[in-house]
């Protein structure tokens, strides 16, 4: 009976170790039983209880990495010890610059704000370069970008030109005459519209005043040539100085001014060239011979310039 039992068992053996083992043959011509699961280590069951080091192998078909501190990414290049890691602090994701000690890249978790040390843009979807002083602008709803020179952004108000009287209109001229200084060639360089700002001093010089009291119009155009409007006025400015004899005043009066305002706006073209020039004339006085002048105002040491501004408010679609 106990030889029948040990039979069995050892049937019972042989079965199971059969198919568990292969039987290879060697070069020598022996048979060898080996067990193929034994070859190799099973990851699945092990806790490792130091660094795993993989000699450079990958790890393929991973479905879920869960990292408790960081992950950090050496540099290809041994000799630079620097590196990036990905790491979450008090819900805050970030991605680690070892070399400043700080994130380069932040992401709150509840807001999903995201915040860049520095950020540099090389190209706008469509392709587009940056250059000096372009910006970065969205091209469309869906936040396709492109970089534009500030001045072709539509509705950008962007400044053009400012210019100084160099010195005065002709004194008492009953003719429209230039203000030395205050005209300005100006190619657009965007489609849209140049509002165009001519502050003026109109000035009754000291000593002419022969009569108390002494009144003086004096009047202003701002003008514009172009081969597509040809010669127009863009607008028009006003001045009345009434004065006494110098001699009536404590300081002596000096030299007697106003200030006059103009603002207008012209449609430009891109590409297109204009001649923007500011004009006066001494319109009407009380007293014969006593007239005026447009451009410095000199007070005393201090000399103070009439000017001439442009502001450029692009529009591409204003002509169509």
């Amino acid at each position: 009976m106990r030889k029948i039992a040990l039979l069995l068992l050892l049937l019972f053996n042989y079965g199971f170790m059969s198919a568990q083992t292969k039987t290879v043959v060697t070069v020598y011509g022996e048979k060898v039983t080996i067990n193929p699961n034994g070859i190799g280590d099973n990851l699945g069951n092990h806790t490792a209880t130091t660094t795993l080091n993989l000699n450079n192998n990958n790890i393929d078909n991973v479905s879920t990495i869960f990292v408790k501190k960081e992950a950090r990414l050496l540099d290809k290049n041994a000799g630079n010890s620097n590196y990036f890691s990905l790491n979450k602090n008090n819900a805050i994701f970030g991605i680690y610059n070892s070399l400043t000690a700080g994130n380069a890249l932040s992401i709150n978790e509840t807001s999903s704000k995201t915040t860049f040390v520095t950020t540099q843009i090389t190209k706008g979807t469509d392709g587009s370069l940056p250059q000096k002083d372009n910006v970065l602008t969205s091209t469309d709803k869906n936040g396709n970008t492109a970089w534009t020179p500030l001045v072709k952004v539509k509705n950008a108000l962007t400044f053009q030109f400012l210019n100084y009287s160099t010195g005065n209109s002709q004194y008492n001229a009953a003719a429209f005459n230039e203000v030395p200084g205050l005209t300005a060639t100006y190619t657009a360089p965007a489609t849209g519209i140049l509002n165009v700002c001519a502050n003026l001093y109109s000035i009754v010089p000291n000593g002419v005043v022969t009569k108390t009291p002494t009144s003086v119009k004096t009047e202003m155009h701002i003008t514009v040539t172009s081969s597509s409007v040809g010669n127009d006025i863009l607008g028009s400015g006003a001045s009345t100085i009434t004065t006494a004899l110098p001699s009536a005043f404590t300081n002596g009066g000096g030299n007697f001014p106003a200030v006059t305002t103009i603002i207008s706006q012209i449609p430009v073209t891109e590409g297109q060239t204009y001649t923007i020039t500011v004009l006066a004339k001494t319109a009407d006085t009380t007293t014969a011979g006593v007239g005026s002048a447009v451009g410095n105002y000199t007070n005393g040491s201090v000399t103070t310039y009439s000017t001439l501004m442009g502001t450029l408010a692009t529009d591409p679609d204003y002509f169509h």
